[in-house]
């Protein structure tokens, strides 16, 4: 790596790790505030939700991570083009797949993060997470629910016991009215804590559950001799949505049990997280070079950095969208694994045709155009507004 190289590759990586700091703050604190509530309950789950909530650290960090990439990037390179520092070295001979390398290494070095967070640390990180909700929940339940008081364990979602001895619980109710479209309310004679295989699970015995619709107000009842919740975030184990697929590891993924549940009923959803996971890495890499392809053609002074960013998180904006519902898709069609990966690769191949033609996307027709539409829209909306017309007749 030459010197102008490593110049290059420093600046850009400080203005990544900004970008990155700054957006899994914004995430983070998002995230726990989501989550305070958990806390309400007992002085002693307020120990745990610091570690709680570094455990979301890393899926938070590996998903903006390509967002980092591109918006640092994009800063570095408009950095070099307001000192006059990108115009010098066109001067010299500087050609654009010189820029391009060491920004280039800063998103293989992403992608090697993002592929190792993927397939080993976002599994165990997410485990824990879940694992300290539903520690958090169990005491909640087992040690601070007051006899004959109803208590809102989470929104929508209040609960009242007869008694609690340890583990065993006596006359549980459970009002359930997080889904707007039906409200379940479930009585138990006895309900246990019980750990299995690492997670806990609240087992209802002997009850009844009352289903309402809200479209038709019809009311349903059910009785049950036994029947288990999720204490992660307390729904029930038989329905689908329970089971967090983010929480196997990628060799689960691969050669799943074939006496697995989920994998009897739905073997799809393997794929689908499966075709995540080794996908998302290819977006580090493609904003990456969306960036050089955006910013780096040199301007002067004058010209200022324009509408890079825009343009820069526009196009990454709607490949990610593009690549998020492809995923979401995959359950119902596997075919559609094929378009998971062909969408970043695409953004790869058409970034590297930018360069290679050397096409300032900025400075295009098409930006113009858009740009022009934009202002006369502007000046539209400006003459239409009641104090410009007041304005107006008065000069």
């Amino acid at each position: 790596m030459t010197l102008l190289e490593r110049y290059i590759f420093k600046r850009a990586a400080l203005f990544s790790l900004a970008s990155l700091a700054a957006l899994v703050l914004v995430v983070w604190v998002v995230q726990v505030l989501q989550r305070v509530d958990l806390v309400r309950t007992t002085v002693g789950a307020a120990s745990d939700i610091l570690w709680i909530a570094l455990m979301l650290m890393p899926d938070l960090a590996a998903g903006v991570l390509p967002f980092a990439i591109l918006v640092g990037s994009i800063q570095a390179l408009n950095s070099l083009n307001a000192d006059s520092e990108r115009s010098v070295m066109a001067a010299a001979g500087a050609s654009q797949y010189l820029i391009a390398r060491p920004i280039m290494l800063v998103g293989i070095i992403a992608a090697a993060l993002v592929l190792f967070n993927s397939n080993y640390a976002g599994p165990k990180a997410s485990k824990a997470f879940q694992d300290g909700i539903r520690s958090i929940n169990a005491n909640a339940i087992s040690l601070f629910l007051q006899p004959g008081r109803f208590e809102r364990i989470q929104d929508g979602l209040i609960m009242s016991v007869s008694d609690t001895r340890g583990a065993t619980i006596r006359g549980l109710f459970l009002a359930d009215t997080r889904d707007p479209e039906m409200d379940v309310n479930y009585f138990a004679q006895e309900a246990n804590i019980v750990d299995l295989n690492g997670e806990s699970f609240l087992v209802l015995k002997n009850g009844q559950l009352h289903r309402r619709t809200a479209d038709d107000k019809a009311i349903s009842v059910i009785e049950f001799q036994t029947y288990a919740f999720d204490l992660a975030d307390l729904r029930p184990v038989s329905s689908r949505d329970w089971v967090r697929m983010s929480e196997r590891s990628t060799g689960e993924l691969v050669n799943p049990d074939p006496n697995d549940p989920l994998f009897q009923t739905h073997p799809n959803r393997f794929i689908e997280e499966l075709s995540q996971r080794r996908s998302d890495w290819l977006y580090a890499l493609a904003f990456a070079l969306w960036a050089v392809a955006v910013a780096s053609p040199p301007r002067t002074n004058r010209q200022g950095p324009g509408a890079t960013m825009i343009i820069g998180l526009g196009g990454a904006l709607l490949l990610k969208a593009a690549g998020f519902m492809a995923v979401s898709q995959v359950e119902k069609n596997t075919a559609l694994v094929l378009l998971v990966y062909a969408l970043p690769i695409m953004g790869i191949i058409t970034s590297l045709v930018l360069l290679h033609r050397n096409t300032n996307i900025v400075e295009s027709r098409f930006v113009h155009a858009v740009e022009a539409g934009l202002q006369n829209a502007m000046r539209f909306a400006q003459k239409l507004l009641p104090g410009r017309r007041r304005q107006g007749r008065a000069a």
